[in-house]
């Protein structure tokens, strides 16, 4: 059986970068600069606390570093919804400390349903990740990455066409860890 970090970083190479589902991943992938970790906690409280100690070990680290963490959460949520609200949380605390314009999060689950989706959709693939997780993204990484606020519908359609033209039988394969 996989651990919990072990299938997030097969998740990580086969899925978001093997894909190519977020071109900008694989540099900062390959360079060593994606931290990721995982917060065995089961209480919500704590894992709000874990969050803040990884935005503050973020903070301080210099982008040459560490360029983005990814906190693994096995035992938040199941439920979708739930987790979506959990990091609704964590947002208004990034909020509250004035990091909102430092940092973005992004949400990945293994139930993950863009907002107006059908959750059978195949385009949801590209946030289900094998457990509850998120991104903390530096987002002045983001705005040099993405040049042109057209860039996320191009991605976003370029994605769509991608997991379409798969095989049912290579998305069972690629994410077999949805099966579990």
């Amino acid at each position: 059986m996989d651990s919990t970090l072990s299938l997030t970083k097969y998740w990580l190479e086969n899925i978001v970068i093997g894909l190519d589902l977020c071109p900008f991943a694989r540099i900062p992938f390959e360079s060593g600069l994606i931290r990721v970790v995982e917060c065995k906690k089961s209480d919500e409280d704590d894992q709000m606390i874990f969050f803040l100690e990884e935005l503050e070990f973020l903070n301080q680290a210099m982008p040459s570093d560490v360029s983005t963490t990814v906190i693994v959460y096995p035992n938040a949520s199941n439920d979708f919804s739930l987790f979506n609200d959990f990091i609704g949380e964590l947002e208004f605390m990034l909020e509250e400390a004035a990091l909102e314009n430092i940092f973005q999060l992004v949400a990945f689950h293994p139930e993950f349903v863009f907002e107006n989706t059908d959750s059978n959709e195949i385009g949801n693939l590209v946030n289900r990740s094998p457990f509850p997780t998120l991104h903390i993204l530096r987002s002045e990484e983001v705005a040099r990455a993405m040049k042109n606020p057209a860039d996320g519908e191009v991605i976003s359609f370029n994605n769509n066409k991608k997991l379409n033209e798969l095989s049912s039988e290579a998305i069972d394969q690629l994410f077999y860890y949805l099966k579990k």
